[in-house]
């Protein structure tokens, strides 16, 4: 997300233009378009990069803009950090709930915060000035060019920041966080911690542009709560492009400029303005920026699915990992029914079955992503059967999946993930499913560099005569219970194995 010398050049050229051509009405049209930016970046960390649905930005908007106006008198120019507090402190208490929410549930639990901020801006007439709002304050905040000059140095800050940030990790991680949030946890990334300083960050310059707003207006009213500046936000950032750095700003030019242009129309303008909007959402569903980026010619690196790794050294870490008498049920179905088994460093345990016998939810209970109903899954001597996913992860298990979480995925790269955590133990789902001969052979040799490198693995896969080449020992399970432990060829050869899981009925015991 490396931000390219032509918009570096974007990004100085409006306050450097107004500052020196512009009149006074047009360097209050940049400075407005610097502050709706300063409000859309801070919704893109919450909305861009991590795909949440937050319909309480323009309400956090509107706590900077009556923090301000409330304590200019007192602070001045200082109203400033306190307008950034203001939105930041309560948007700290509610995420903690908030966050925890799915999908529509966030937007709507967002939609209800806003809505409350709303009403108390309109019912506590005494410190807010109720329907007629507040005014008189703007002589003590930053005003005309020096309001300009305050707006776009900190917008110019932030897009540089935010740039940065997201360039390296931080965006792979985000990106895990937003696609594929299960694979992101167990790699150990906390989605909750990302997404909590997310949406604090991003009320944070909310309010920094609602303090910014009251000082260009000179007045605060309900409106600067209401749920029109959460559209307007919504809209420059869909608009100019959700996840670039320079989105937001292009998207807050236009929602500045465009009625400007279209005032000719009348009342038509608003019309025109929203087919100008659908045009963009249609055919650069990446944003303008993204347009513009791909007029340019201008070409995405593109990221290649890392292969299995050469070499695999030894790792520290726990020398056991111990399932002892787990059971999980979904409704009236027993997935798993006191399964036990241990699985040692250096040691490759194969776990069969057929579909629907609970393998893949057992490695979902001990990868932290299903929480037993009871029973331990302990690393040496610590439990890690209560931890969350990415917890679990941080102890020292590695998982892959049997589904590719990710858009243009392999096999190989989700097991060099897993193995690149750096996990004494490992989880793999079907490694094997969907790859030809030689990826099977390479596989096969990759597993003994696993073993040798004294990690251990606990692997699902359909390939009985893979599993009893690479694996130590073999587990069967059957109905959520193992009926059957031990030397590959012993287990193989169980009479109940081999009605369960080879299909070979009628020779059961």
């Amino acid at each position: 997300m490396r931000l390219a010398p032509f918009w570096l050049v974007v990004l100085l050229v409006p306050p450097v233009v107004a500052l020196t051509a512009l009149p006074p009405f047009g360097q209050r049209m940049v400075t407005l378009a610097g502050i709706y930016g300063l409000m859309g970046l801070g919704y893109q960390l919450v909305f861009g990069q991590l795909g949440a649905l937050n319909l309480a930005q323009g309400a956090l908007f509107g706590l900077g803009a009556y923090a301000a106006a409330l304590t200019a008198p007192i602070l001045g120019v200082f109203a400033l950090p306190v307008a950034i507090l203001a939105a930041a402190f309560p948007a700290a208490v509610v995420a903690g709930p908030l966050l925890r929410l799915q999908s529509h549930y966030f937007a709507l639990a967002t939609l209800a915060l806003a809505s409350l901020v709303n009403l108390l801006t309109v019912h506590a007439e005494s410190l807010t000035g109720g329907a007629n709002g507040l005014a008189g304050f703007a002589a003590d905040l930053p005003r005309g060019p020096v309001l300009l000059v305050t707006v776009w140095t900190c917008l110019i800050a932030c897009v540089l920041l935010y740039a940065w940030l997201f360039e390296g990790t931080a965006g792979q991680k985000t990106r895990l966080l937003r696609d594929a949030p299960l694979l992101a946890a167990t790699l150990g990334i906390d989605g909750a911690a990302w997404r909590f300083v997310a949406f604090v960050a991003g009320a944070a310059l909310a309010g920094l542009a609602g303090a910014c707003s009251a000082g260009l207006s000179g007045v605060v009213s309900p409106e600067a709560t209401g749920f029109s500046i959460m559209v307007l936000c919504l809209t420059l950032v869909v608009l100019g492009g959700a996840r670039h750095p320079m989105g937001a700003v292009v998207g807050a030019a236009l929602a500045v400029g465009l009625p400007e242009l279209l005032r000719d129309l009348q009342g038509a303008w608003l019309l025109a303005y929203a087919v100008a909007t659908l045009a963009v959402v249609l055919w650069a569903p990446e944003g303008l920026v993204g347009l513009i980026d791909r007029l340019r010619g201008s070409r995405r690196a593109s990221s290649v699915p890392p292969g299995l790794p050469a070499s695999v050294p030894p790792v520290p870490g726990a020398q056991r990992l111990t399932i002892d008498g787990v059971s999980k049920r979904f409704g009236g179905v027993q997935a798993l029914a006191d399964v036990s088994l241990l699985v040692d460093r250096g040691e490759i345990v194969g776990l069969i079955g057929p579909n629907g016998s609970g393998k893949t939810t057992l490695l979902n209970v001990i990868s932290g992503l299903d929480r037993a109903d009871k029973g331990a899954v302990t690393l040496d001597d610590r439990h890690i059967e209560h931890l969350p996913a990415h917890a679990v992860a941080r102890a020292g298990i590695g998982r892959s999946f049997q589904a590719l979480l990710l858009a243009g995925d392999t096999k190989a790269a989700d097991l060099a993930r897993a193995v690149a955590t750096g996990a004494a133990f490992l989880m793999l789902d079907e490694p094997a499913a969907g790859i030809g001969d030689a990826e099977r052979r390479a596989l096969e040799a990759f597993l003994a560099k696993l073993r040798d490198s004294g990690r251990g693995v606990l692997i699902v896969d359909h390939d009985i005569e893979l599993l009893s080449r690479a694996c130590d020992r073999l587990v069967c399970l059957d109905r959520g219970r193992v009926i059957a432990s031990g030397e590959p060829a012993a287990v193989r050869a169980d009479p109940r194995v081999r009605a369960s899981f080879l299909g070979l009925d009628g020779l059961a015991a």
